[in-house]
């Protein structure tokens, strides 16, 4: 398998988000998301915009005052004239780019008022909750699951040594119901992160764990989207993610044992 440079990641960025990619450009993708620091950000940003764009709580009715706000907003249109020989330019120039910048100015100064002054947590949350779905969706889809099969927690924490700069912790919860089969590798909200794979009679449950960057402990949050239930919380240092297609009270029964 060929190695991708940096071009062809920029190039495949976007299908990539849009999950029109096949499984092994995804997989070459995501390597070198992992192995290039200048390529992340762009990632990152890309993602970030389109969750915006997609975001129905950013979609709103446009008030009827706001056209005359804007129409107040552009400076006075001038003519530019036709001038005879001889005789000195008016300043008739228009300058549309500073007339579009202070109607976007209007508008978004509107978005935020409207929408309480910026964009608060949850809806950075509802974004990596919508990335966390994705990979577990492509983990099953691609058949790598698992980079290390094992019923024993004793060999999947162990396996993650040296693979990523954190020990996840793993716990088996077959005695609940929810046994324990591998982990593997993954990389999600721009980073690497640990994937420990549990199961519920037929049901995969893929919890997602990495290091917290606030440090404090963080409520359970609940999401879903297309059948599948996401849960969040932050506890010991980690942030958890987990995501199946499980009811939700199975995974919250799931997440109760988690934080046990």
């Amino acid at each position: 398998m060929h190695s991708m440079n940096c071009q062809e990641c920029h190039d495949l960025i976007d299908p990539y988000i849009d999950n029109e990619l096949d499984v092994p450009a995804v997989m070459l993708l995501k390597q070198h998301l992992r192995d290039c620091p200048s390529c992340r950000p762009i990632f990152e940003s890309r993602k970030a915009l389109q969750a915006l764009l997609n975001n129905p709580e950013l979609q709103f009715e446009l008030p009827a005052s706001l056209p005359a706000k804007i129409q107040s907003a552009l400076p006075a249109p001038t003519i530019r004239t036709t001038r005879r020989s001889g005789e000195r330019p008016f300043n008739t120039r228009i300058f549309v780019p500073m007339a579009l910048a202070a109607a976007l100015a209007v508008v978004l100064g509107l978005l935020f008022i409207g929408q309480g002054g910026m964009l608060d947590r949850s809806r950075g949350d509802t974004v990596v909750a919508e990335e966390v779905i994705a990979s577990h969706v492509r983990s099953l889809l691609a058949t790598h699951l698992l980079d290390v099969p094992s019923t024993d927690q004793h060999t999947v924490k162990p396996w993650f040594d040296g693979k990523i700069k954190f020990s996840p912790p793993v716990r088996d919860f077959s005695a609940s119901g929810f046994p324990l089969i591998g982990g593997r590798l993954d990389y999600v909200a721009g980073r690497d992160v640990a994937a420990v794979v549990y199961q519920r009679r037929k049901h995969i449950i893929n919890l997602f764990v990495w290091p917290s960057e606030s440090g404090r402990g963080v409520a359970v949050q609940s999401f879903n989207k297309d059948g599948y239930n996401v849960l969040r919380w932050d506890r010991d240092g980690f942030d958890f993610w987990a995501v199946s297609d499980v009811n939700m009270g199975d995974l919250r029964a799931f997440a109760d044992l988690v934080m046990q």
